[in-house]
Formats: structure tokens, sequence, C-alpha cells
């Protein structure tokens, strides 16, 4: 910020309206909003027919922290597959534990009294060989509670990979499993969720 208030051609920027607005007013100096920005080699250039059944893989990508809310992405994922009537792969990054070790053994204690659903550790990789994992989903499930920019998201934009996501995503608040399953099944793949104040509660 001292650079800034020295240099006519340095601006500090944030990603978020609502960072830039609130450091603006707390500092006192102006801050850019500036949008991420992901490169992309051209238009995706696979199509992906329907899925009509068989193994579902599922995506709930990023570290393991509690704010990614991976139970509720776990239950979805589970819903989703019973629906299907078909067997699941739930995939996780792995390596990378902020905090939300219980949450994975939590996830994997209900994956184990299933006979249908296995967890994928994914492990923790290149952004190159993740986008290539993401290519094999079926479906990327991102219910985060709070995010500025959801990587993982545009990662499956990038490679013609749906994504169900919360309302920390779209701009509106968190969805929890049960409004994650009612969306992905009215609006098929790729859904924009509707606000579930419930969230917090069944998620």
């Amino acid at each position: 910020m001292e650079v800034q208030r020295g240099a006519a051609n340095f601006h500090v920027a944030g990603n978020s309206r609502k960072f830039v607005d609130w450091a603006s007013v707390t500092f006192g100096t102006p801050f850019t909003y500036l949008p991420n920005l992901y490169f992309l080699e051209g238009p995706p250039d696979h199509y992906r027919p329907p899925f009509h059944g068989g193994l579902l893989r599922v995506g709930a990508f990023g570290a393991t922290r509690p704010l990614k809310n991976l139970m509720s992405a776990a239950g979805a994922a589970l819903t989703i597959s019973r629906f299907f009537g078909g067997d699941l792969e739930l995939w996780i990054n792995s390596g990378r534990d902020e905090g939300a070790g219980c949450i994975v053994r939590a996830i994997e204690e209900m994956f184990r009294i299933t006979r249908h659903a296995q967890l994928v550790r994914a492990g923790w990789a290149s952004w190159h060989d993740h986008r290539k994992t993401v290519a094999r989903m079926n479906l990327l499930i991102n219910c985060s509670y709070t995010e500025s920019f959801n990587m993982v998201t545009a990662d499956g934009v990038a490679e013609g990979i749906p994504s169900v996501v919360s309302d920390a995503i779209c701009g509106r608040r968190p969805t929890g499993a049960r409004r994650l399953m009612t969306c992905w099944r009215r609006r098929a793949w790729g859904g924009i969720c509707s606000v579930d104040p419930l969230a917090p509660g069944d998620g």
C-alpha cells in the first residue's frame, strides 16, 4: 500500500469485491478489483455424451479444509449414485490436509457401510496432471462455504466436465447435500443451485 501511495503505476488489487470494498475503507487506500483469469489453449474440443449409467466418477477436489464442505459433497455423490443405481467413485485430493482430516475420516466411515461406493485419493498433483484427472470425471461437486475463486470449477469448464456448485461459488449462500441433489436432478449436469438457508445445518 505504501508503494501504491508513492507510485502512479502501481495498484493493490483483490479478486473479491467484498474484500476490495472492505480494504479500501479500512486502509483508506483505493484497492482495484481484478478478477481471476484462467488460461485456455482454446475452446474445449471434446463432446461428452450424457451419463446414462455405469460407474459414476465424481470429483470433489481441493485442499482438505473444513470450509470446503466435503461432507455435503460426499453425501450428494452417494445420493446421485443411488438415483442411477450404479457404482460410485468419489475422487478427492490428498496430501494437503488443512484441518479437515477428521472430515475425511468421517467420509471414509460413511463409505465403509455402502457396497457400491469407493473413496479415491488422487494425491496432490501439478496443474497439468490434475487437469488430466478432472477430465476423467463425470461430474464435479464443489460446495464450499466460502470461495474467492474456485479453480477446480474452472478446470472442469476447461475439460468439458459439468459442476454442481454452492452459492458461495455462484454468488449466493452455501448449499447443502439435499439441495445439491435436488438441483442436479432438475438441471441435469451443471445447474446453478438455489438458496438453501438450512445448508449449514443439513450439510
